[in-house]
């Protein structure tokens, strides 16, 4: 199994130069900070989840982990996976929040150790949120992205079937494997 610790992990597509994320993370921003200055002289609104995340005033290290999370949507799920080629739900927020220079625990029961217990009512954006069969076997993981509403609360994680996807933490499926929701130590 790859270790998101001892590897630094690259993100360019076949035939571009070779980048690590924090090299795309710093490319992103300054592409954001064009279209913003050209978003003002134009009167269409974005109504993009960068633009929700703005306007709600987001610790900008918690915009960047959730960003580079969100940019691996699509990607296929494979055990053990850190790349684009391939990403399991605990390499996904490993390799996430390396952008912000954070050494997260690889697996999603070591993840579930780390950082501070949070009551369901209080998740916010980069919580981390856990799921298993019970509470003494953590099988899953996955990052808030967006508070929407007491019955909407949106993570991204690494599905077996369908890949790095986002879904609905109080879904009637996920609702009932939820286990606990934690809050890393670095937000």
């Amino acid at each position: 199994m790859a270790a998101c610790q001892s590897s630094q992990p690259v993100f360019s597509k076949r035939g571009e130069e070779y980048r690590s994320a924090r090299e795309i993370a710093a490319a992103k921003r300054a592409s954001r900070r064009g279209q913003r200055e050209g978003s003002m002289a134009s009167t269409s609104k974005d109504r993009t989840s960068r633009t929700r995340m703005h306007n709600r005033n987001l610790d900008k290290d918690v915009a960047t982990v959730i960003k580079t999370a969100r940019s691996y949507t699509g990607v296929p799920y494979k055990w053990g996976g850190t790349t684009r080629v391939g990403m399991d739900c605990s390499g996904l927020l490993c390799t996430s929040f390396q952008s912000i220079d954070v050494t997260l625990p690889r697996t999603s029961d070591e993840q579930s150790r780390y950082g501070d217990n949070v009551k369901p009512k209080d998740i916010r954006e980069g919580d981390l949120v856990f799921f298993g069969e019970s509470k003494r076997n953590i099988t899953h993981v996955g990052m808030v992205t967006e508070v929407i509403s007491e019955d909407e609360v949106r993570f991204i994680h690494a599905s077996t079937s369908l890949g790095v996807m986002e879904n609905n933490l109080y879904s009637d499926y996920y609702k009932k494997l939820f286990v606990k929701a934690v809050r890393p130590p670095v937000f």
